[in-house]
């Protein structure tokens, strides 16, 4: 993720505020203010990491004539690993 910096011009009291809750919900203050832009809709949320299942779902069941009992017949697994 690209970063820049932001000056802006807040009072007293809401640095001491900003300071204070950052330190409540253990996070940077820049981190509250970025969770602050996505709550109030200025910026997307991130987008959540796929599992390995989302990636090749759509391929599940896509292959044809194979052998339907592949995973449960032990013919074929002889030679398996020699």
């Amino acid at each position: 993720m690209h970063t820049e910096t932001l000056a802006i011009r807040i009072s007293k009291a809401e640095r001491t505020a900003l300071r204070k809750r950052a330190k409540l919900e253990k996070l940077s203050q820049g981190d509250l203010v970025r969770r602050a832009l996505r709550a109030y809709g200025v910026t997307p949320e991130p987008e959540k990491p796929k599992s390995g299942y989302d990636v090749i779902k759509h391929l599940i069941g896509s292959c044809k004539g194979g052998p339907s009992d592949l995973a449960t017949n032990p013919k074929h697994m002889e030679g398996f690993g020699r």
